[in-house]
């Protein structure tokens, strides 16, 4: 079948998205407006186009659009680039710069996306391109609202294109009635302001299409993988975390607790121990970590008396990898840093509203000061110098190999300042390019690190940031249902290699989803939980030594296999899932069925198929493994039991593959062509 992009007509300024015989979009693949007013493109655009990519230059009104379409794959992904240069002499304002235009062509599609929020992430959402639908985000934050991921699927063939803003801030997808869809930069209240000679370059929005939905995600999730992410041999070997968070959090941490756990982690398959947060600020038992956030300088000695160099050494000399938790943009409201570094602090004094598209979810802020925003503004030249240094000064001292960065603020429109180096109405956009520039080069000082991005959970996941960052984590939930609605949903964008979440965690908070009598809670349900989260990145946020003899001892077992043989196939893998989502409240597929599949039609094609009851009596589900061949031999293991089988690839289903694993209410199985052996 014919995929790229083609001119419309010659000398027209249309651009073709071709699938098969026919254009599934025709359109000036970009958007622009001043104060207000769409700019006319029409006479202006120079297309220059090949099958795989293409760029356009159009002068109008003082300014030169410069757009490109980069595939960033063998498959049917690309990059809509956009910027903007002021040739004139006046300064120029921009309302609105869109990287990506399409207008779908054919019968109606089908639009798929996915509301989120604390504990919501990824909720689907469908509309029509019958109707005029808007998505997008005003909190500042690109997943709290909704997820910067949008699906369109034509209903009479299937074909299926993919609109991703990668942005971390504020973005929007219009959908007009029809089919004419536009994309990038959030339009409200956007005010970039362009100076003479000045260019700004647009967040870039990614696009993907296939003959079907299965197809494109497959499609986008090893485009992002092969060649978007950033990866080392650090982080290809798929290290284990442990995390004290959840059963300890910032009231019961201390440095005696990391050192307790770590010895017993010694003996598990577990690599890197991860101090949350709690380790920072005043030397007090009692202090509140969301007050301090900030004073990354202090180390709290009342709970960690030896430091954190001390610390990192003890953990090293147990062989495993030491890991710190930073909020590195954010500043506590009793922060030492709020009081001696006012200049590098984000304001918005403009008196905007936020607006009520989301349930606003910032702590710490100060109802005396409505205009402090609770983060430090990178597009500050003070800012930026004061945070990098600061990370680097604990990953040094601590001697990490693993930083959890979290962001639990919205920042809204974004600082309003203009002694920052930035203008009024371009706050957030500087912000967001700050942050960038400095994760690169924390990466490039620390080469050996995992740099995971946390924010509220899973309120900062987006296609931008995995441009600079190993991993996403998902969600802070993670009793199984939710887990596997957010896994569901993470799947439409990432490869599992960018997903990070932990099985059921050992809460010691009151959050009632997440309440579990772990004393009397039984090995086939503990299983569940466990090979829930073991189709990614995987942590454990357990007090080890709290764990009953048998659950330690199941987890001992799991950690084996997810080292053994999940975490070699992750770094080539893409994830499929076999059935309907779950869905929070006892809804959607209660027999959840996965598949990670790697290394297709080569001598190293391994397929791993994963079969999960939420409740012990759940109708099975009937599903089939997928991109197996039904006349080839494979030789199919049972993970737990090591009983195996060779079958035909026709004849592995639900029914036979739950058969060889003892019909329980969770298995996992190896499955691999006969020529390429066991």
């Amino acid at each position: 079948m014919k995929f790229g992009l083609q001119p419309s007509a010659a000398g027209s300024p249309l651009l073709d998205l071709v699938l098969g015989s026919s254009a599934v979009s025709s359109a000036i693949p970009f958007k622009a407006a001043i104060a207000g007013l769409e700019v006319d493109l029409t006479s202006a655009a120079q297309l220059a186009c090949s099958n795989a990519s293409a760029s356009i230059t159009a002068q109008t009104q003082g300014l030169q659009f410069d757009w490109q379409a980069v595939q960033i794959s063998s498959d049917v992904v690309w990059e809509f680039k956009l910027s903007a240069k002021n040739t004139g002499s006046d300064l120029i304002t921009l309302s609105r710069l869109d990287s990506a235009a399409l207008a779908l062509q054919g019968s109606r599609w089908r639009v798929e996306s996915f509301a989120s929020a604390w504990g919501d992430e990824f909720r689907p959402k469908t509309a029509s391109t019958q109707h005029d639908s808007f998505f997008g985000v005003r909190s500042g934050r690109s997943s709290h609202g909704e997820s910067p991921i949008v699906y369109f699927i034509r209903e009479d063939d299937g074909y299926t294109v993919i609109v991703s803003p990668a942005w971390s801030g504020n973005w929007h997808v219009d959908v007009l009635a029809g089919g004419w869809v536009s994309a990038g930069i959030s339009t409200w209240n956007l005010n970039l302001s362009l100076a003479p000679n000045e260019t700004l370059h647009a967040p870039s929005v990614i696009v993907a299409a296939a003959e079907s939905k299965e197809v494109a995600q497959r499609n986008l999730q090893s485009a992002i993988r092969e060649n978007w992410l950033p990866r080392t041999a650090a982080t290809d070997a798929i290290p284990v975390e442990w995390n004290h968070w959840w059963p300890y959090e910032d009231v019961e941490v201390t440095q005696d607790v990391i050192i307790e756990n770590a010895k017993l982690a010694e003996n598990l398959a577990i690599d890197s121990i991860v101090v949350d947060a709690g380790w920072f600020g005043e030397s007090k038992l009692d202090t509140n970590w969301t007050d301090l956030r900030g004073d990354w300088s202090s180390v709290n000695l009342a709970r960690f008396p030896d430091g954190l160099t001390k610390l990192g050494d003890s953990i090293i000399e147990m062989g495993m990898a030491p890991g710190i938790w930073i909020e590195l943009e954010a500043v506590g409201a009793k922060s030492e840093l709020r009081r001696t570094m006012p200049e590098a602090m984000a304001r918005d004094d403009s008196g905007l509203r936020p607006d009520p598209s989301y349930r606003i979810t910032t702590v710490s802020l100060d109802p005396s000061d409505p205009g402090f925003l609770g983060y430090v503004c990178l597009g500050s030249q003070a800012g930026w110098e004061h945070t990098y240094n600061s990370v680097k000064s604990v990953l040094s001292q601590m001697k990490a190999r693993w930083l959890k960065m979290d962001f639990n603020i919205d920042p809204g429109f974004g600082c309003t300042r203009t002694d920052h180096g930035h203008n009024a109405g371009d706050g957030l956009l500087r912000h967001y390019e700050g942050l960038y520039k400095l994760l690169d080069q924390i990466r490039l000082e620390f080469p050996d690190l995992v740099l995971e991005a946390c924010s509220s959970g899973g309120l900062r996941v987006d296609l931008g940031l995995a441009k600079h960052v190993h991993c996403f984590f998902m969600s802070d939930p993670d009793y199984t249902e939710h887990h596997l609605q957010v896994l569901w949903g993470a799947a439409h964008m990432l490869p599992p290699l960018a997903i990070l979440h932990w099985p059921w965690s050992w809460w010691r908070g009151d959050y009632e989803p997440s309440k579990l009598d772990w004393n009397n809670l039984d090995v086939e349900t503990f299983d569940v939980m466990m090979r829930a989260a073991m189709f990614h990145r995987l942590g454990v946020s357990y007090p080890l030594p709290k764990l009953p003899k048998r659950i330690l001892d199941r987890l001992s077992h799991h950690l084996e296999v997810f080292r053994n043989h999940i975490a070699p196939v992750l770094k080539t893998a893409n994830l499929i899932s076999l059935t309907d989502s779950p869905l929070r409240g006892n809804g959607g597929e209660r027999n959840s069925a996965w598949q990670l599949t790697s290394n297709l039609n080569s001598t190293h094609e391994v397929h791993l198929v994963m079969s999960l009851k939420l409740e012990s009596d759940a109708k099975p589900a009937m599903f089939k493994p997928v991109q197996l061949d039904d006349s080839q031999q494979y030789a199919v293991v049972d993970l737990e039991t090591q009983n195996s089988v060779t079958a035909l690839g026709k004849e592995l289903n639900a029914e036979s593959l739950s058969k060889l694993a003892g019909n329980k209410s969770s298995w996992i199985v190896e499955i691999r062509p006969t020529r390429a052996g066991l």
